[in-house]
Order: structure tokens, then C-alpha cells, then sequence
């Protein structure tokens, strides 16, 4: 009786199919895997970088005008804590902010320019001192920083539950856009590990499939 013979394609065929079948069990299970945890906790706390991703979501509520004072505020800082800087070459951000060139006055009779001088006449290190105070008089920066969005977080995060719970202090809104956010890494995460183990499932399927060939040669 003759014996069909199994050709080159059929067991190309056959290993393609063990391999997609593989991959898909194995993206099945990491996937299910990741599910089951919480991946926006670390250390039973809200992660690090869910407090940025919260902050940043926080920043996308400002309006455009908020959010140009936002970026001045917050690179007048950066560029007065450089060691490197000139501190004279800061005085046209005080002027071009709304918040800077209000806070930098003593009072409502002093104008822009007298307290510019004020300031800016003094020895380096206190006038970066003082420049730096002028962020305590700020506020629209504090609306989205990452403090800010730390204590949003905490306040609104359950500890003994390892969940989040609606703070009475907390906007419908705001809490929604933090469990959204929770919920995208969440789904980021559980398709990276699909994705992840199931090429690592694939890739031994397809080492396995090649030994009783090996054997057969």
C-alpha cells in the first residue's frame, strides 16, 4: 500500500498554522494575565506615571490663552533654576507673563518696569531667590503640575481597596477624566502584554516545530 507522502508545502502549511495557533494562545493568556491587575498601581499606590498622565490630561482642560501662561510660567522656572543663566536675560519673560509681572510687584502703585529694576539690581543669588518666590503668587501653573494632579490622585484613591473613590471635593468631570485614564493604561498595558507573550509564544513554537525535523534529516 502506498504511503502518502507529506510534502515541503503541506508541512509549511501545518507549521504556519501550529505557529498562528500558538501565538494566539499565547497573547490569550498574557493578555488575561495583565487584566486581572491593576497596572496603574505600584506598590499599592497609584503609579508615577499615572500622576503624569493625569497631569497632563489636566493640562488639555485649559484654554489656549491658560495654557500659553502655563508654558511661560513653567519655563521661567526651569530657566531660573539653571545654574547656567544670566538671570538679566529673564527680565522679558517677567514682562510677557501676566501672572510674573503682577507677582513681581510690591503693590498696585509700583509699575512693571520699577519693579523690574527693584529686582533685578540686586546680587545674582537673591535675584534668582526672589524670582523663584514669584511662583508662590502664581496660579494657573498649579492647576495642572504634577503636584497638583499627585494630590488629586491620593485624594480621590481608596488605599485599603486599591481603587479610586469620588472625593465629595472632586467635579463629576475631573474624576471621570481620572478613571479614564486609569482604564487607558490599563488597555495599553494588557495589549502590550498579549502582544509580548504571544510573539514569545510564537517564537518557541516555531524553535520546537524545527526539532523533529532536525531529527528526521
Amino acid at each position: 500500500m502506498d504511503i502518502n507522502r507529506v510534502s515541503s508545502a503541506d508541512r509549511q502549511t501545518n507549521l504556519f498554522h501550529r505557529i498562528i495557533g500558538a501565538t494566539v494562545v499565547g497573547a490569550a493568556a498574557g493578555g488575561g494575565y495583565t487584566a486581572t491587575r491593576r497596572n496603574w498601581i505600584q506598590k499599592g499606590m497609584p503609579s508615577d506615571s499615572f500622576v503624569k498622565e493625569v497631569s497632563t490630561n489636566l493640562r488639555k482642560s485649559l484654554n489656549s490663552d491658560e495654557l500659553k501662561e502655563y508654558s511661560k510660567i513653567t519655563k521661567f522656572v526651569a530657566d531660573v533654576v539653571n545654574p547656567e543663566i544670566d538671570v538679566q536675560t529673564l527680565k522679558p519673560q517677567v514682562r510677557d507673563s501676566k501672572e510674573l509681572s503682577s507677582a513681581i510687584k510690591l503693590n498696585a502703585e509700583e509699575d512693571i518696569e520699577q519693579a523690574i529694576s527693584r529686582v533685578f539690581s540686586q546680587p545674582q543669588e537673591k535675584v534668582k531667590q526672589d524670582l523663584l518666590d514669584l511662583q508662590f503668587k502664581t496660579k494657573i501653573d498649579k492647576v495642572a503640575s504634577k503636584n497638583t494632579a499627585l494630590k488629586l490622585v491620593n485624594d480621590n484613591f481608596d488605599a485599603s481597596g486599591k481603587k479610586l473613590s469620588k472625593k465629595p471635593g472632586t467635579s463629576e468631570s475631573v474624576f471621570n477624566m481620572i478613571k479614564a485614564t486609569a482604564r487607558k493604561i490599563q488597555v495599553k498595558t494588557v495589549a502590550t502584554g498579549a502582544l509580548l507573550s504571544g510573539v514569545a509564544i510564537g517564537a518557541m513554537a516555531l524553535i520546537l516545530s524545527e526539532i523533529p525535523d532536525n531529527k528526521n534529516s
